[in-house]
């Protein structure tokens, strides 16, 4: 006789585990997220249990068009979660969802409905009393306004926003509104201004767990750096973003990555480095379906033929720009655009079209810059450069405070404090070294050898960098452990790897690959070079004192097997060719190199 199987009684909590857990993920890996999501849906289907239900149609939404735009993530699901959580009397729920429709509004550029969901959503949290989601609803208002040009608006809004948040101690409100406030101040051209609010934003977010957030900070500053004739700065900050924009999954973030750092490329004067950049950014913002985020892009893009003379393409691609800016309403980006097309008209002998351009330059100019606009503007930077004071202020006088009841405290405690402080900073330099270093030579240990070549690999690939990888193994090794002892066979390992790490570069890596044998990453470095290196390696190591070790080791000798990274090369296949070039090199009498 079959027995019924019946679910356990703790499964909708399961389903609730299962929300919660994805929702901690969202800002750090949306793509985990999404399937936790699906689990979640899948379970509350079967249990018919609605709130699950609601909450992870409402979440798999934010993450499908986290990870692949507005497009992938249908409104109809997202009104379906908005009804469940209507019935179910969940106000929080309601915001939250009215909250991402109208995100989704506002990537599709349907600003009148982005705007009536943000302030349904503001209404909503506002009956609930709820502060720091206000300030967060505030925020999505701002961006609205932002995006159809009100700027000194958008800056009111983002004021009161940074107010909520902060009287309710919401550091992720706070930095969400620092964040939007320095990409405003940037565009109305208050430059220090925008840098310190993006600094503070970025002091702020490093403190909660949203990794997403801190990409879109540091993009910011990014070009900021760049438009400042900053590109080193800018390289730093776009680098760390582009890495974080990986991570998270981020589709929109990716897309500006590319974007801000085909940019800064551009300054640098290397037009190969910048337009695949700029096309795989291209790319992310038509999948992304991001019109303005298109515009940028093919408003960057136009600088490369414009730099060569060739006008006409420049004038195909500005016209696209014009065209999607046009469709975003972005009148900053629209203004742009008209204003190269009158430029570039005016250089192709067409000033009928060149004047058109200029004029249309000319009313978005004065639809921008209005006086009562630039005064509001203005007084809301005073204001707000009055508050920070303020508010530094008093943030000063209590960390004081906790300063002086902390050194009270170590003072009562010194001995114990300091003794324990030199052990765990002792214990945590000892695992560290152990993480990273082959703990006979000291090189870099074969795992760190592994990531630091991947990695490298990686950024050769990204950016177009020469990349070479050498083999190097001990000639009859093994008769200096039979014949001198290991003790001396440990020796000369350590001997060969300090000569091979003092010959290369700091930002070269040496790892042990195993046995006798090591691994040279030499970054930024053509084949021929990594050869002629090596070679200088090889006689150092020939000519080095080996008695010192043992009167009997009269010489010591390696070879060497060289291979450069190709564009469609695998580490595996740059490690395969290197080990082939070892052997040959062994096979023609050793003491050589081979590339």
């Amino acid at each position: 006789m079959t027995q019924a199987v019946t679910a356990a009684p703790d499964l909708p909590s399961q389903v609730d585990t299962l929300n919660q857990r994805a929702y901690a993920l969202r800002h750090t890996d949306a793509r985990a997220a999404l399937a936790l999501c699906r689990q979640a849906h899948a379970m509350a289907l079967r249990l018919d249990y609605q709130r699950g239900l609601a909450y992870s149609l409402l979440r798999m939404s934010l993450y499908q068009s986290i990870l692949e735009g507005a497009s992938a993530a249908p409104p109809a699901t997202l009104q379906q979660a908005i009804q469940l959580m209507r019935s179910l009397g969940d106000q929080a729920g309601e915001a939250e969802a009215l909250n991402h429709l109208g995100t989704l509004h506002l990537d599709r550029q349907e600003h009148d409905e982005a705007m009536a969901c943000f302030q349904g959503s503001l209404a909503l949290r506002r009956a609930l009393g709820h502060p720091a989601s206000q300030a967060a609803s505030l925020n999505n208002i701002a961006l609205v306004l932002r995006n159809t040009g009100q700027l000194a608006e958008a800056l009111e809004q983002l004021t009161l926003s940074l107010q909520l948040a902060e009287a309710a101690h919401d550091t992720w409100a706070a930095a969400y509104a620092l964040a939007n406030l320095g990409g405003v101040l940037a565009e109305v051209g208050e430059q220090p201004a925008a840098q310190a609010s993006l600094d503070r934003a970025l002091a702020r977010v490093r403190q909660t767990a949203d990794r997403a957030l801190e990409c879109s900070i540091l993009i910011s500053l990014g070009r900021l750096a760049s438009e400042a004739g900053q590109p080193v700065q800018a390289m730093a900050h776009l680098s760390i973003a582009f890495d974080l924009a990986q991570g998270t999954g981020n589709l929109g973030d990716l897309a500006e990555a590319l974007l801000s750092l085909g940019l800064v490329q551009q300054v640098l004067g290397d037009a190969a480095a910048s337009a695949p950049l700029l096309d795989e950014a291209l790319a992310l913002s038509l999948r992304k379906g991001d019109p303005g985020l298109t515009a940028q892009v093919l408003l960057a893009q136009a600088g490369a033929p414009m730099a060569e003379g060739d006008l006409t393409g420049a004038l195909a691609l500005l016209q696209q720009a014009l065209a999607q800016a046009e469709r975003a309403g972005a009148e900053p980006l629209i203004a742009r655009a008209h204003e190269r097309l009158s430029s570039i008209q005016e250089a192709l002998g067409d000033p009928a079209a060149a004047l058109r351009h200029f004029r249309a330059f000319h009313g978005s100019g004065q639809r921008l810059q209005q006086q009562s606009s630039q005064r509001r503007i203005r007084a809301l930077i005073h204001q707000q450069e009055v508050a920070r004071v303020h508010h530094d202020a008093l943030a000063e006088r209590a960390r004081n405070a906790e300063l002086a009841h902390a050194l009270a405290e170590a003072r009562r405690a010194e001995q114990d404090r300091s003794a324990l402080l030199a052990e765990l900073q002792a214990q945590a330099g000892l695992l560290e070294q152990l993480a990273r270093e082959d703990g006979l030579t000291g090189v870099a240990n074969r795992r760190w050898l592994d990531l630091q070549l991947q990695r490298e690999a990686e950024r050769a690939r990204r950016f177009h960098h020469p990349l070479a990888v050498a083999m190097v193994d001990i000639d009859h090794f093994k008769a200096v452990n039979d014949g001198f002892s290991h003790a001396v066979g440990d020796e000369a390992l350590r001997a060969v790897a300090r000569l091979l790490r003092d010959g290369c570069r700091v930002s070269d890596v040496v790892g042990r690959y195993g046995g006798e044998e090591f691994v040279l990453v030499l970054v930024e470095t053509p084949t021929a070079a990594a050869t002629a290196l090596c070679d200088k390696l090889r006689r150092r190591i020939a000519e080095h004192g080996w008695t010192q070790l043992h009167p009997g080791l009269a010489t010591l000798t390696v070879s060497i097997g060289v291979a450069g990274m190709g564009p469609d090369d695998t580490v595996d296949a740059v490690l395969a060719r290197a080990d082939r070039q070892l052997y040959r090199a062994k096979g023609e009498g050793r003491n050589r190199v081979r590339a």
